[in-house]
């Protein structure tokens, strides 16, 4: 191992919440999410490789166990979850008229392609900057930004109808 487990410890502590985002964006599924999540930590725990950047390299690790995940599961269990992105203490602080609309906004993001998906998930929700995403999803940071543009704007025409 390259790193100590303190520094897998401390960047989970800070990043588990991204972390099961960045597993819920793709899985659909919360159970599968925080399977993904701990499988891709456990992954990394045992890996020989030393990343320069440990944080994007455990969201690599976590999207790729999560497209595994789907894979094998052969299917995606939209069971409703999609208030699931939002943490609990900013759920509780949102009147029933927000969580519609943000509930709308998700069923909305839902329908834009993968990749724009992703992204946006990333972006908004895990607080990542467009170079740790281009790093987990192996793209230029150029198409990466392409896709959270188009997403945005694909989201505001539906928003608007």
């Amino acid at each position: 191992m390259r790193f100590s487990f303190n520094q897998l410890e401390r960047l989970f502590s800070s990043h588990h919440r991204e972390f099961f985002v960045a597993a819920l964006s793709i899985t659909r599924n919360g159970a599968a999410a925080e399977d993904v999540v701990h499988d891709a930590l456990l992954a990394v725990a045992a890996s020989q490789t030393k990343p320069d950047n440990l944080k994007a390299y455990v969201f690599r690790v976590i999207r790729n166990k999560a497209l595994l995940h789907i894979r094998q599961a052969k299917r995606i269990d939209d069971s409703g979850l999609v208030l699931d992105y939002i943490d609990s203490d900013s759920l509780a602080a949102l009147n029933p008229e927000e969580k519609i609309f943000i509930s709308q906004a998700l069923e909305k993001i839902a329908t834009l392609d993968a990749q724009q998906q992703q992204v946006l998930f990333l972006k908004i929700f895990a607080d990542l900057t467009f170079k740790e995403i281009a790093d987990v999803m192996d793209s230029p940071m150029n198409t990466v930004s392409s896709w959270y543009r188009r997403g945005l704007q694909h989201l505001q025409e539906m928003l608007n109808e």
